[in-house]
């Protein structure tokens, strides 16, 4: 690369990485803790602090580790209430702990903001790798239109923003296939160093980095087949990537069998009732392994467990309920939560990928295999929870859009201009409520929850919105049905909790008149029993007050309504 390109590409990634963190920081600074915050957040203090992974098990811990460095709280816990085993802590004990941990103990937002702030860091080096990716193999005015919709793409700006494991899986994926396909085109050792090291920080991060094994495998075939790697370079890759994820996950573990120190107990999720009844074969298989002692048990049980709860999940989508989930629940998702100029772009990549097939199957197999894997999986899962679930694919859905520049429109920039600028706008329409964001498909997000609620759109981020409201409105109590683990007291709420409450509050009858506000989870009932959807079901249809984050509607109530 000669010297003013490097100048060039060096001003365009510091000018992105400045606009990213900005849009990301000041959305989230603006929000509460969603549902699952606290537990990773915790979770990643004390595996840090204490070497202590008994707090939910069901992710490996590099990204909480890694959330949790700046994060120094002022108290923490001597001991608890509950056994740290067993099913009442995994399923409850465990998720008030980190509520008190965060909001009774410590400054939560000071916390929270600290480990915020390192998760986005993977979103720029996310975008690093996409730039870099596109502009080797289509040049620099794809990788810039592809780098701008990156950072104007809700989905990714809102996860980039909060403390889970999703926006990380997704930077480790796609750098996993970038120097797959480098490595494929140019087999030197760092870029074998590259996915190897890529492909292990996704097997400590999630369990869906599992995903990427049947990616790697083909990608190598494909690679063998052309003769542009040889054999035992992939078999000296491949045995360097079993042993250095094998030795990975031992060493985030502290290199310890039992989930804690000076502990001589498991978790206990192989007794626990439920995982014997609904997944019986693999806790005979995760049981053979850990009398084995191959794995940390943490690491073993916390699979078992999540595979245990995936089996039936309360599942919402465009008004109709089920625990199984529906096969079409992702495809429909992705289709209503992903910007139309993103959507449209996307589709023309894929033609543009038919139209060359002959010439580049082996570099667009690259790009179509993993969108198929991730994709094709959550369809086949019961956890219809939300998109972030395939929220791997969409680094890939951008060099297919920026494929479709390169292909069609590299001779009309202002075409492309047109498409990045209408991008910008649908971002516009949400931020900074980018967890919110639904196209104009079906209306845009105030029209979100008649189709999907829990993470899509309401995962209890905007408390703080509500407090904001109620102080410019002079409100100084509100009857409140909020589905999230945040704290409203911590905001400033002076509430009334009714039915749908967080598991730390005592629901009460509302106090009327007065004014209600409801989640949009807890509105259309999600994860209510009938007699709590048909509570808020005559809300539905009225006109609310006002609108907060597009996720909490407030109502003025005279009189009972149910």
């Amino acid at each position: 690369m000669k010297l003013g390109e490097r100048m060039r590409t060096a001003i365009t990634l510091s000018a992105f990485a400045i606009l990213f963190l900005t849009l990301v920081v000041v959305s989230y600074t603006r929000k509460s803790a969603t549902w699952d915050e606290p537990q990773h957040l915790v979770a990643g203090y004390e595996a840090r602090a204490k070497h202590d992974y008994r707090f939910d098990p069901e992710h490996p811990p590099f990204l909480r580790l890694w959330a949790s460095l700046l994060v120094q709280p002022t108290r923490d816990f001597t001991n608890a209430d509950a056994a740290f085993k067993g099913v009442e802590w995994l399923m409850l004990h465990q998720f008030e702990y980190c509520h008190q941990f965060l909001f009774r103990l410590n400054d939560a937002d000071h916390l929270l903001y600290r480990a915020r702030f390192m998760n986005a860091l993977w979103g720029v080096l996310l975008g690093i790798l996409l730039f870099s990716f596109i502009r080797e193999r289509l040049g620099y005015w794809p990788a810039l239109v592809g780098l701008t919709l990156y950072t104007v793409e809700p989905n990714l700006l809102a996860h980039a923003g909060l403390i889970t494991t999703d926006f990380g899986i997704t930077c480790f994926a796609f750098g996993t296939v970038y120097f797959l396909w480098r490595t494929s085109n140019k087999p030197t050792l760092f870029n074998w160093a590259g996915l190897v090291l890529f492909f292990m920080l996704a097997q400590i991060s999630k369990f869906t980095g599992v995903l990427l094994v049947p990616v790697v495998a083909l990608g190598l075939i494909v690679a063998l087949v052309r003769k542009r790697i040889q054999l035992k370079q992939a078999l000296a890759a491949i045995a360097v990537a079993v042993a250095v994820t094998y030795l990975a996950i031992w060493a985030v573990y502290s290199f310890r069998y039992y989930p804690a120190p000076d502990v001589t107990e498991t978790l206990g999720v192989r007794e626990i009732q439920m995982v014997k009844e609904r997944v019986p074969q693999l806790a005979r298989i995760i049981g053979w392994i850990e009398n084995h002692r191959l794995l940390p048990s943490a690491y073993c049980e916390g699979f078992l467990l999540g595979q245990t709860k995936a089996q039936e999940r309360s599942a919402y989508l465009a008004g109709k309920y089920s625990l199984k989930g529906w096969w079409y629940f992702f495809p429909i998702a992705f289709l209503i939560k992903t910007p139309i100029a993103l959507l449209v772009l996307f589709t023309l990549g894929l033609v543009a990928c038919l139209w060359r097939w002959r010439t580049s199957w082996a570099d667009d197999l690259l790009l179509l295999l993993p969108i198929a894997v991730f994709m094709g999986t959550a369809m086949v899962n019961k956890i219809n929870i939300g998109v972030r679930h395939v929220l791997p694919i969409y680094p890939f859905v951008i060099v297919l859009a920026a494929m479709a520049i390169s292909e069609f429109f590299l001779r009309r920039r202002d075409l492309a201009l047109i498409a990045v600028v209408a991008a910008a706008i649908e971002l516009a329409t949400v931020y900074p409520d980018n967890l919110a964001f639904f196209n104009l498909s079906i209306g845009g997000p105030n029209h979100g929850a008649e189709y999907l609620a829990d993470s899509n759109l309401d995962w209890g981020q905007d408390l703080k919105g509500l407090s904001r409201w109620m102080k410019n409105q002079q409100v100084t109590f509100i009857n409140l049905s909020y589905f999230g683990t945040a704290e409203p007291v911590y905001y400033g709420i002076n509430c009334t909790h009714l039915p749908g409450a967080p598991f730390y509050a005592e629901v009460q009858p509302p106090k009327l008149p007065g004014y209600v506000a409801v989640s949009e989870t807890n509105l259309r009932g999600v994860y209510l029993e009938e007699a709590g959807r048909a509570f808020y079901r005559p809300l539905v249809a009225r006109e609310p007050v006002a609108i907060i984050g597009h996720t909490i509607r407030v109502y003025w109530m005279d009189k009972p309504w149910w």
